[in-house]
């Protein structure tokens, strides 16, 4: 049986649709923008399917694609280190609970890491991925992965450490 290079593709956008969407998301703080970076790396990804040379997995492939679209719309926008409001929309607000102001600190701290840093954490803490994989997304050695990753953290437990979300609470 001949293969069906349309529906490999279908099958592959149905599966990881999602899971792009909130990578993208994550690079380019801004969820017009992350639509539209799936949606140029699935045209990518068809257009340059035949070519694929099978040195990763295709999903690797896929997801690899949609680290570089989202770079690259990153990079033409001219707003890098802020976070969009409607990013943190997601969270909810609760009297009882403060997770919310620390998940959005959390999110806001990652937000104003280096590139290369902020790409590592996200992820491996958000997407578990192991560094394996995550160094033939980005094309880097997994020390490098490994180094970029604890500066992130120790950057983003000094930001949290500062903040007291007692205070948060009762205010």
């Amino acid at each position: 049986m001949q293969p069906d290079p349309l529906r490999d593709l279908t099958e592959l956008v149905q599966r990881h649709t999602a899971q792009w969407y909130r990578v993208a998301l994550r690079i380019v703080l801004d969820h017009g923008t992350a639509q539209d970076v799936v949606q140029d790396a699935c045209v990518k990804m068809w257009s340059h399917w035949t070519s694929f040379r099978g040195e990763a997995q295709r999903s690797t492939w896929a997801h690899r694609i949609v680290v570089n679209e989202a770079l690259s719309a990153r990079r033409r926008s001219a707003v890098r280190s802020t976070v969009d409001p409607e990013v943190l929309e997601g969270i909810p607000e609760s009297p009882y609970f403060e997770a919310d102001a620390a998940l959005k600190a959390l999110y806001a701290a990652v937000a104003q890491l280096p590139e290369q840093q902020r790409l590592v954490f996200q992820f491996r803490y958000f997407d578990e991925l192991p560094y394996a994989e995550i160094a033939q997304i980005l094309g880097t050695s997994e020390g490098g992965l490994k180094a970029n990753y604890h500066h992130a953290v120790a950057k983003i437990k000094k930001t949290m450490v500062g903040l007291n979300f007692d205070l948060i609470a009762e205010s």
